[in-house]
Parts: structure tokens; sequence; C-alpha cells
């Protein structure tokens, strides 16, 4: 289930697909809320006031997330040559789409969706 997980060019089943984002939602989880946290108490040391922290670190949460979705599913796309297709670019843009409106958590599930789809060939490519 956890096997070949930087690999992005492995074709997985949908079991190891759960496994995948599984594993990158952890590493989203815990790269947002160290970013955040390392903000956070910047913001603190430089500002002294430490309300406008919860607003900072949410948006920056948020931010974090769409980015990581994004960065993920860009590297789906090159590592299976899929980027040459225009539909595949949109399904990845549209992972972004789904982080800016429900989060990380959707926003992950298209790049694990990906990993489950072969990789293109030159008849596959221009279609």
């Amino acid at each position: 289930m956890f096997n070949n997980l930087t690999e992005f060019s492995y074709k997985r089943n949908y079991k190891e697909a759960i496994g995948f984002y599984l594993a990158y939602s952890l590493v989203c989880l815990i790269v947002s809320g160290t970013v955040s946290g390392l903000a956070g108490s910047i913001q603190l040391y430089v500002t002294g006031v430490d309300k406008p922290i919860d607003v900072g670190l949410l948006a920056l949460g948020d931010v974090m997330g769409i980015i990581y979705s994004l960065i993920i599913s860009f590297m789906v796309l090159m590592q299976r040559k899929l980027h040459n297709n225009f539909w595949w670019v949109i399904l990845a843009l549209l992972s972004g789409l789904l982080a800016v409106l429900f989060g990380w958590l959707l926003g992950l599930a298209l790049p694990a969706f990906m990993t489950t789809r072969g990789i293109a060939t030159t008849e596959t490519q221009s279609v």
C-alpha cells in the first residue's frame, strides 16, 4: 500500500493510490504546520502582538495546501509524460481549484487518481 511513494511514474492500483493520498496528506499536514508555526513565531517576535497570528496562520496553511496540491499534481504529470496533453493539465489545475474551495484534502485526491493512470505513449499524447 505504501510502496514506491516517491516514484511518481509508478502505476498504482486503487489501494496503493489511497496509500499515496494518505502519505502525501501527512506530509502536507507536517509541511504546512511547520511553515505556519515558523511564520507565526516570526510574526509574534517581530510585532509582539499575538491576535493577528491566528488569521495569518489559517491563511498561510490554506495557501500551502494549494501550492502543495499543485506541485504534486504537476510532478505526477511530468513523470508520466502527460504534460503535453491539455486535458491532463486541466485536471492538474483542477486539483489546485479543489484545494482553494475545499482545502488540501480534496486537492490531493486528483493527484492520487492520476497515479492510477498509465504513462503516456506517443499515441496517447496527441489525443
